[in-house]
């Protein structure tokens, strides 16, 4: 049998060795409830990868915004240097590639901002799933109760069945309010990303920033 991991419920626990003695044609939900485990293991292990995904588009987005700095500075030395020269031409052309600097800067930092509630997202994706795994380790261990009821043996006298049962609507509260602090994160994600995406578009005109390009999420 797969061990069902740690728990904070109270006893509300079987001893595994215990399901050795219940027949195996009577441990078809404990089979079920073991596989939903291991499914929402799989999604706890996923969300992880996506974070760790998450912060290294952040870590990109940041370049983004350095050399957007970067850019904006030496075009304002230029701008300088043609108001030394006075030349209208050359002050006119430095005006507008300094404002196109700035919009490209503008659009950089937005997109940080964009990435930063991405994290924030994937965080709470993961809490979710962490919590629906304490659902599914619940449920296991009140299909292992039942089976042990089932067989009759008489230790499972010895467990109480509303400890069960409590521990499992303890752990799907939490789902519900991980999934609430979800959608509230998505929101402001996807205000953000919105946000990054307008200011993107009204620069996509200028050309040879030498910005790394980012992979649209």
């Amino acid at each position: 049998m797969a061990s069902v991991g740690c728990s904070s419920t109270r006893s509300a626990k079987v001893d595994e060795s215990w399901l050795a003695r219940v027949p195996e044609n009577q441990l078809g939900d404990v089979h079920e409830a073991q596989a939903q485990r291991r499914m929402a293991q799989d999604a706890v292990t996923r969300s992880d990868v996506a974070l760790k995904d998450a912060r290294r588009e952040l870590e990109v987005a940041k370049r983004n915004e350095d050399a957007a700095k970067a850019r904006r500075e030496a075009h304002n030395e230029a701008l300088k240097a043609a108001n030394a020269t006075g030349q209208s031409s050359n002050i006119t052309q430095a005006q507008a590639e300094l404002k196109d600097a700035d919009s490209s800067m503008s659009a950089a930092q937005a997109q940080v901002r964009y990435r930063e509630h991405a994290i924030k997202t994937m965080e709470a994706q993961k809490e979710l799933r962490e919590s629906e795994l304490a659902v599914a380790d619940a449920k296991l261990r009140q299909a292992e109760y039942e089976a042990l009821k089932a067989n009759q043996d008489v230790r499972a006298q010895n467990l109480s069945e509303a400890d069960f049962a409590s521990a499992t609507a303890d752990a799907q509260r939490k789902v519900e309010e991980s999934q609430r602090k979800l959608q509230s994160e998505q929101q402001q994600e996807r205000q953000a990303r919105a946000t990054w995406e307008r200011m993107r578009n009204q620069v996509q005109g200028y050309g040879g920033s030498g910005i790394q390009k980012q992979r649209n999420p």
